[in-house]
């Protein structure tokens, strides 16, 4: 079926719903019916005044006019709180329901909000854009010769302002905009999007008559969304009348109703605070916390969270130092939040270094984002650690995002047999750029090597060639002058990949 676009409203804000997805097929073809909700900041948050490091000198001195304190910082652990606009998830994060993934970035980071945007939509650096989103791959790699035979419901939304990149795979792409409430109940009540008999008595409006007819007849998800939206009804109030909040309740009232939807988008803007960041940051995370505490209420209602993981991001984050405006330039990396009822919960990764700059005094990212979709991926939507590696164009170190409770059935969702096994790295820790790895192999086939830093970048690779069966006890080269430090060392065979850290000393 070709691309069509149409017109309709929920809660009064503009729906894209989106079949052609590659990844969304297969969720909605798989077992599982894990739901995974998106939320973009759009321009750049101010990471250090989200998750504040209230012991932090630097920091306190870097902003005189707009640092939050301690005192008045939602208590996270002993170095850390919320800004206090957030405060809604401060017994989200102490009941497990809300975890934070600290220092979010990417390595030679873009500062422009349209390439950096691309970056993380795209799972992709800079200069490998290619059009497609981290998502379509995903599908395309799982199922090459899936059908075009779209389903009879949506397998992904998105609300709000509109980011195709996301969901795009190669030419695959059909989105549905629906962009206010008098459309939605039009939809409501008839079961079309356009009245094709409201229109003038003239070859004109026989013209339009027409073109409404067609895209009435185009919109197949019309009865699906209707449906779905008259069954569901909120559980709670959200309060406070934000885009966000009308957004997240449009989400949990489909998601009751039985949508079938696998992939939720929204987003909220305003987060390009140059000058006077106080206010407008503060309502901003104001409505975010807010909004994202009243979903989880909802859904735990009756139970509905027990399927749903959420997880924000921001193109980039903010500078350190306050500018002369009382704002924040553009910078690097921020934390991410998670929320559901599988986490691990807690901070994961280390807190930004704010004594350890690069060039251009902006923080130096800990974690690539690539962890945290690429660990989404593996242990929420059940794919192959190998193949993620495969869509994100290298190895990326695994974030246990969940809890021991979470059930996964990775080995029967993507049938990936056990071909490799990764002995030891010896010595480990290692100097000199040299070690040995011993592997084993259940069945001959080609071996590659490769070493990456905690960022996911490459220090060393090497295509070892045909292997046979069996142990075998292979040189490990490293880059020249590598620095000391903790990298993972990752053995790809045929659709298998292991791999194992190894500490570098000098």
């Amino acid at each position: 079926m070709s691309g069509a676009a149409v017109s309709l409203g929920l809660n009064g804000r503009t729906v894209q719903a989106t079949m052609a997805n590659p990844l969304l097929r297969a969720l909605a073809g798989s077992a599982s019916d894990r739901i995974l909700i998106v939320i973009q900041l759009s321009g750049g948050n101010d990471g250090l005044n989200t998750v504040v490091p209230v012991t932090n000198d630097i920091y306190y001195n870097a902003r005189p006019n707009i640092a939050i304190s301690a005192r008045d910082a939602v208590s996270l652990t002993t170095d850390a709180g919320l800004h206090p606009a957030l405060a809604r998830l401060g017994p989200l994060y102490q009941e497990g329901l809300l975890e934070v993934v600290q220092n979010v970035g990417y390595a030679s980071p873009e500062l422009s909000h349209f390439t950096s945007t691309d970056v993380w939509l795209s799972g992709r650096d800079a200069s490998e854009l290619e059009g497609t989103g981290w998502s379509g791959r995903f599908l395309e790699k799982e199922y090459p010769t899936y059908a075009d035979a779209p389903p009879d419901h949506p397998i992904a939304l998105q609300i709000g302002s509109s980011t195709p990149l996301l969901f795009a795979g190669h030419g695959q792409s059909l989105g549905v905009t629906l962009p206010n409430q008098r459309l939605l109940d039009r939809l409501a009540r008839s079961g079309q999007l356009f009245d094709e008999d409201d229109v003038p008595d003239s070859i004109q409006g026989e013209e339009i008559s027409f073109v409404r007819r067609v895209s009435n007849d185009s919109f197949v998800y019309a009865q699906a969304i209707k449906d779905a939206f008259d069954i569901g009804r909120n559980q709670v109030s959200y309060s406070g009348g934000s885009t966000l909040g009308s957004d997240l309740a449009t989400v949990a009232r489909l998601i009751r109703g039985g949508l079938g939807a696998r992939i939720y988008h929204v987003s909220i803007g305003g987060f390009d605070t140059h000058a006077y960041q106080a206010g407008s940051h503060n309502t901003l995370l104001s409505r975010l916390g807010n909004s994202i505490a009243a979903f989880v209420e909802d859904l735990q209602s009756d139970g509905l969270m027990d399927r749903v993981t959420g997880v924000t991001f921001s193109e980039f984050g903010r500078r350190v130092f306050q500018n002369g405006s009382s704002g924040t330039d553009h910078g690097t990396s921020a934390p991410m939040f998670i929320f559901g009822q599988h986490l691990a919960g807690g901070m994961l990764g280390d807190a930004p270094d704010l004594s350890n700059l690069d060039s251009a005094r902006n923080l130096i990212a800990g974690n690539d984002f690539r962890s945290v979709y690429g660990s989404l991926l593996r242990d929420w939507f059940e794919m192959g650690q190998g193949d993620v590696d495969q869509l994100f164009n290298g190895a990326y170190p695994v974030l246990n995002l969940f809890n021991g409770q979470l059930s996964t059935h990775t080995e029967e969702a993507v049938s990936v047999p056990n071909q490799v096994k990764l002995d030891s790295v010896y010595p480990n820790p290692l100097s000199g750029g040299k070690a040995r790895i011993v592997i084993t192999l259940d069945e001959p086939g080609p071996v590659a090597i490769s070493v990456v830093d905690l960022l996911g970048r490459p220090v060393a690779q090497h295509d070892v060639g045909i292997l046979q069966s069996g142990q075998h006890d292979l040189p490990l080269i490293l880059n020249d002058g590598i620095a000391a430090g903790t990298y993972i060392v990752r053995v790809q065979h045929k659709a298998a990949s292991i791999a194992r850290p190894v500490q570098v000393v000098d």
